[in-house]
């Protein structure tokens, strides 16, 4: 028979229609397991974990969706020993289940340093100091002295600190410093979005403390930040004056607007309309 008679019968369509057929099936089979096998196209949510301790995660439901390694582990003694201060990936990203993520958590030891010697050195190098070991300026405390700006002393909880003394790591200290001549003002910072921790450096940088805080959500030293500050920037204070800040959660409270709003806005507008009326009622001078 020829090749062209063969090509002409029936049976030779009807099994290749049967060929095409069952490998159009056994394709999508394939292709079927291979999405059920590495869950093609189901992605989940990563979850905010940031606070939680580690006994918590492996409790919650999404403990068995991924996996959680520990990379690293940092001293404070202001947060709880064990939670999680950082993840990667971040809350909010898609992953699939099963995902390995890093977190770091507060040590459960605690850690301890020795006091710098500060004597003399101006507040900004004070402060430098302080945080290479591991300590914190709560407060400084002006006095008339003609070293301006110089370190006379310091304390921890009222009783004078010497140099060497063995302190507990993240402790804060109080910083006696000279006044010089007592009309020199300093122009306060803007803090909006920064961080407790942020605002603090920034405004003790700028020989200012602060007075007051308060929390409109949840206190969360990872997640609360500045949102409003009495006096605004810009202000003219005498040096060691107080500021007031309140604080919202960036879990809830859209910051990027704001700082976009007061990026755009004339910064005087934004002074003396941004502030309500009862911050002043609240400031405290000292």
């Amino acid at each position: 028979m020829s090749f062209l008679g063969f090509l002409a019968k029936k049976n030779f369509y009807l099994h290749l229609l049967l060929s095409v057929i069952l490998t159009v099936v056994i394709i999508m089979v394939m292709i079927g397991l291979m999405k059920s096998y590495t869950h093609h196209g189901e992605a989940y949510v990563i979850p905010e974990l940031t606070g939680f301790e580690l006994n918590q995660l492996e409790d919650a439901e999404f403990y068995r969706i991924f996996n959680y390694v520990v990379t690293d582990s940092v001293f404070d003694n202001e947060l709880l020993p064990g939670s999680v201060i950082k993840q990667n990936p971040s809350a909010g990203s898609k992953a699939k289940a099963g995902r390995t993520i890093y977190v770091t958590i507060v040590s459960y030891n605690l850690e301890r340093t020795f006091m710098p010697e500060l004597k003399d050195l101006t507040v900004r190098q004070a402060i430098t100091t302080l945080k290479s070991s591991g300590l914190k300026v709560r407060k400084l405390i002006y006095t008339p002295h003609f070293a301006q700006n110089s370190v006379l002393g310091q304390f921890y909880n009222d009783d004078t600190l010497f140099d060497g003394t063995d302190m507990l790591k993240g402790s804060e200290i109080d910083l006696l410093v000279g006044l010089g001549s007592s009309n020199i003002t300093t122009r306060v910072p803007s803090v909006i979005g920064l961080t407790r921790e942020q605002a603090r450096d920034m405004l003790h940088m700028a020989f200012l403390n602060i007075s007051q805080e308060v929390y409109h959500d949840q206190k969360n030293l990872l997640h609360s930040r500045v949102f409003r500050q009495f006096p605004g920037w810009e202000t003219e204070l005498p040096r060691g004056k107080s500021v007031i800040l309140h604080y919202r959660s960036d879990l809830t409270f859209d910051f990027d607007s704001l700082l976009n709003i007061i990026n755009a806005t004339d910064t005087t507008i934004i002074r003396d309309t941004y502030i309500l009326p009862d911050d002043l009622e609240d400031f405290d001078s000292e």
